[in-house]
């Protein structure tokens, strides 16, 4: 009797530390890995979620920025921290999707090494063309396309890189388009925008963020946009894809939260109705709108089948160009 009553007290112990670790998380600081360096693209997004995310979480995030390796360094550091919620990681659609899909030797699965806290914000892309091709809708891009291909002179796509976002969403896109183009990768998308502007390349699918500036200045054209309705300002003039008449093309850029697979529902709960609360607070809002972010806070089980279909669909992308790395 007493050694039962000995085993029941060794179990009973950690057990008991365990629910208390719980119920009382967060007990100290949380650190948020970001995938990119100090005033990167994830960077400038996660910053402004900083603040308003420990207010609400009751304890100071902080920001450990792991860049490298496509964001597979610091998707990977933390797919084998512990399981506490205490090391979380702000995950793209390239960290998570596009890396999976084309990379066979990636270290850790998106879909089974992660728990989803929730996707954090949007951005949205625009279809750039150089103003002197000649052409004013996608509709006349698609047309100019297919006869540029009957005389064997195709048209160019620029691309920050061999198996970037953006040259998997504009071979998703010529997939839909039953179009075929000659893919011209870059060092960035820097290099890419100066040669759409002097006419090197034909097109460049970027983000808004990093386009806007350009389109303002009518130093590119973008003839379509993947909003859900058209927006304000210069957007109002720009159709969206499903105007254009592509409504089952629907890229989309975005960030989220995500914890080690075995971090305990009640913490992971816990992470993303702090997460939620920060980004329906004003000041949050304002700043994702100059940032040219939607924020968005959907539930963790949400956000979990959106990861899997997107994963899903850059995955069928891959295969259906056979895009390879080099």
């Amino acid at each position: 009797m007493k050694q039962l009553l000995m085993l029941v007290m060794y179990l009973w112990v950690p057990f008991s530390f365990a629910q208390d670790a719980i119920t009382n998380f967060p007990s100290k600081p949380v650190r948020l890995v970001v995938t990119t360096a100090a005033g990167g693209g994830s960077d400038a997004i996660a910053r402004p979620l900083e603040q308003k995310f420990s207010e609400f979480l009751g304890q100071p995030v902080i920001i450990d920025n792991r860049p490298g390796a496509s964001g597979m360094i610091a998707m990977d550091h933390v797919a084998k921290s512990a399981p506490d919620g205490y090391t979380i990681v702000f995950a793209t659609t390239g960290t998570i999707a596009t890396n999976y899909a084309l990379n066979p030797k990636i270290p850790y699965d998106p879909l089974k090494d992660f728990a989803p806290i929730t996707r954090v914000a949007d951005t949205y892309l625009a279809f750039l063309i150089n103003p002197k091709l000649g052409v004013n809708t996608l509709e006349e891009f698609v047309a100019l396309a297919k006869s540029r291909e009957k005389i064997n002179k195709p048209l160019t796509f620029a691309s920050y890189g061999v198996g970037s976002f953006a040259q998997l969403v504009t071979e998703w896109f010529s997939t839909i388009a039953n179009i075929k183009m000659i893919h011209v990768p870059y060092k960035g998308s820097a290099p890419a925008m100066t040669d759409l502007i002097g006419g090197q390349v034909d097109c460049f699918i970027d983000t808004l963020p990093s386009s806007m500036p350009f389109i303002k200045s009518k130093q590119v054209k973008a003839i379509a946009v993947g909003l859900e309705k058209r927006g304000e300002g210069v957007l109002a003039e720009i159709p969206t894809f499903t105007e254009a008449g592509y409504p089952e093309f629907k890229p989309v850029a975005w960030w989220s939260l995500l914890a080690p697979a075995a971090t305990p529902k009640p913490i992971v709960a816990k992470l993303q109705q702090a997460a939620a609360k920060a980004l329906q607070s004003q000041e949050v809002k304002d700043r994702f709108a100059l940032a040219l972010a939607t924020p968005i806070g959907n539930s963790s089980e949400d956000f979990g089948k959106f990861m899997k279909s997107e994963v899903d669909t850059y995955v069928k992308v891959v295969k259906q160009a056979n895009i390879k790395l080099d």
